[in-house]
Order: C-alpha cells, then sequence, then structure tokens
C-alpha cells in the first residue's frame, strides 16, 4: 500500500477494490461471477463434509494454528454466532471483543490504535462498526503491520467486514446469494429472475451490499418496494445503470409480489434515529409481509429476510410449513458461507475441493 491513510479513504468503494485483492472483504464490489460461483460451490462442499466424523475432522484440522478475532461495536446475533460458528469448524482459535466500555477505547485510544494492538495477538479480524469507512482503515493499518504467511506469500492480517456503516454487509450479501442459488436450482440459478426488495432500502446494508452483486448475473431485474423516506439511494440506482441491471419502484409490496421470483424483506433500520429506548417504528401495511402475499407468490418463489425481524412480516408466515420461507435456512446457510469465506482467505479452499 502506497498511499496514506488519508489518500485511501479519499478513493471511491471501487478504486480501493484493486488495493484490497483477495487479502480482506470489505465491499460486495470485490466480487465477480467466478468467485461468487466459487464460494457457494465451497460452502456447500464444506457442508456435506461436514456431516461425516472424518469430513468434520479434516474441516477442524485446516486452520487449528491461526487465531481469529471477533471485533464487534455494534449489537450482532446471527453475524457473530455464525463467523465464531465458522472459525470454531475450521479448527481456530477464537477471541472477541464485543463490549467496547470494557476496551482501551473507553479511554480514548483511536481506532488506528485498537487495530494495531488487535493485530498483534490475531491472525484474522471480523469487525461490525457504526463507520462506513472502519474497515478500510483497519484494512489500511493492517498492511503497515505483522504480516502472516499464506500459501507462501506473505499477507496482511485478513481484514473482513461483519458490517459497516449503513453502505456494506458484503458476507451477508455473499450468503444471500447462496441462498438464492440454492433456492433456484431447480429452475436455472439466479439468471433471469426478478427480485424485489422491501423494507428500509436507504439504510439496509443488506440490501445495498445485495445491489451491487446483481451485475454478476445475467438478465435479472430489481424491483424497489418502500416508503419514499426510504427508498434506495441514487448511488446504488446509478450503479445498477452503468452496469444495465434494470430496476424500477412501487409503493406497495402487493404491487409486485406475484410476478417476482424472490422477495427479500427488511426491517426499520432505525437505530440510526433518535428514539427512545426500546421503541421503534412501525412498518406500514403496504410494506408488511401477511399470509395473503404467500397465497399469492409464485410457486417457484422465495421470501428471504437478514434478520432481525420485527413486524414488517405476519406471524403466521413464519408456522405456515411452506418451502418458500426460506429465511430460517438463509441463516443456517450463513454460518456455511463464512467457513468458504474463511478457507478461501487462509488458502485451504483447494485443499477442500480436492479432498471432496
Amino acid at each position: 500500500m502506497d498511499l496514506s491513510l488519508q489518500d485511501f479513504l479519499s478513493l471511491s468503494e471501487a478504486e480501493r477494490v484493486p488495493y484490497i485483492k483477495d487479502h480482506a472483504i470489505l465491499y460486495a464490489q470485490q466480487f465477480d461471477r467466478e468467485s461468487l460461483d466459487y464460494h457457494c460451490r465451497l460452502a456447500d462442499t464444506c457442508r456435506k463434509m461436514h456431516k461425516t466424523s472424518e469430513g468434520a475432522d479434516f474441516l477442524s484440522s485446516l486452520l487449528r494454528h491461526w487465531t481469529a478475532l471477533n471485533f464487534f461495536v455494534q449489537p450482532s446475533s446471527r453475524t457473530f454466532l455464525s463467523f465464531n460458528s465458522a472459525q470454531s469448524t475450521l479448527g481456530m482459535r477464537r477471541a472477541s471483543v464485543r463490549d467496547i466500555n470494557i476496551s482501551s477505547m473507553s479511554k480514548g485510544e483511536t481506532l488506528t490504535d485498537s487495530i494495531r494492538t488487535f493485530i498483534s495477538y490475531v491472525d484474522l479480524v471480523v469487525m461490525r462498526h457504526g463507520d462506513s469507512d472502519a474497515g478500510a482503515v483497519a484494512y489500511w493499518i493492517a498492511t503497515k503491520a505483522r504480516k502472516i504467511n499464506i500459501n507462501g506469500e506473505e499477507r496482511p492480517i485478513p481484514i473482513v467486514s461483519g458490517g459497516s456503516g449503513t453502505k456494506q454487509h458484503p458476507t451477508q450479501s455473499l450468503l444471500d446469494i447462496y441462498t438464492l442459488e440454492k433456492s433456484f436450482e431447480p429452475i436455472g440459478g439466479i439468471d433471469g429472475k426478478t427480485i424485489m426488495l422491501v423494507g428500509d432500502l436507504k439504510r439496509g446494508r443488506t440490501v445495498r451490499s445485495l445491489s451491487y452483486l446483481m451485475k454478476n448475473y445475467n438478465d435479472v431485474e430489481l424491483v424497489f418496494a418502500a416508503p419514499d423516506r426510504y427508498q434506495m439511494q441514487d448511488d446504488i440506482l446509478q450503479f445498477l445503470d452503468t452496469h444495465d441491471v434494470p430496476w424500477r419502484m412501487v409503493d406497495s409490496l402487493s404491487a409486485a409480489v406475484a410476478d417476482v421470483d424472490a422477495i427479500y424483506m427488511t426491517r426499520i433500520q432505525d437505530e440510526w434515529d433518535n428514539l427512545a429506548p426500546g421503541t421503534h417504528e412501525a412498518t406500514s401495511d403496504e410494506f408488511c409481509f401477511k399470509l395473503e402475499h404467500l397465497r399469492n407468490m409464485k410457486s417457484t418463489a422465495c421470501l428471504l429476510h437478514p434478520l432481525p425481524k420485527r413486524d414488517e412480516i405476519e406471524e403466521a408466515v413464519d408456522y405456515a410449513d411452506d418451502d418458500r420461507v426460506v429465511y430460517w435456512r438463509q441463516e443456517r446457510n450463513g454460518m456455511w458461507m463464512r467457513v468458504a469465506i474463511i478457507a478461501k482467505l487462509f488458502g485451504v479452499g483447494e485443499a477442500i475441493l480436492e479432498r471432496a
């Protein structure tokens, strides 16, 4: 890295990607179709391999000499647990920092000094942070600090974003792709499908990252269903236009539910608002998924949600015993995709595929 931190942060996300290479995962724009297909194949292979004791033992032997840190400044259940479980599956030792009030950051230590400290002790940092540039800062620091050897190549300590500000959640978008691929396996995969994104699209980092990945698929259309104040932002719309990904906006979930192949629900991201603790904005009726919507969906369609959810999906949908409701499978898929992500970062993906 021949740039100063200030110069690196002055670049757009797309301009940072060549500097990141495959040494970290910070942005959905890092992935092309080949790498997405590879990660899905690797996740599937790990999943099947782990079903036997011999396969599970092999996976747990691969990274047992490495240590991971899960550094989560923001609240998390699924992302934290899935990364922790993925690291365990691959045999990694694990540490965590989840409360800055009991870390030196509460004494005024800067993020740069904290990351430099973490890198002294661990070989992987997975981080969730409210600052959209926190991952970029961490990666820049990693390029200036201790290095590790991966398959004969000296590399910086890998930095993986577990969610960054309101803009990016790249590993969630990879598990969403994996879920869509598995759901659409009988009908030709993601190519040619129409996907509706619903809810807080303005601040929903999961739907933003997933939108970036759509450039890698053929003839995909996106439908944005959100109140005006939460509609998808212009930077994503311009990206889609640049890459010839068609999109349209609708003013209710019902307007397109019968026509689309996947519905991706999100909650209102009101943690960014100054609301009283324990309160949140109710989901408007036009953007709440109900049993009637499930009845109107295509027989081959699927319903996703990154979770946690609140009132944007009617509770009865959880217990409808309908295979099109896939968000609980999506949650489980997250762990296997993160196994694949870590295996690829540490250069053991090919060993897994060759053994399968």
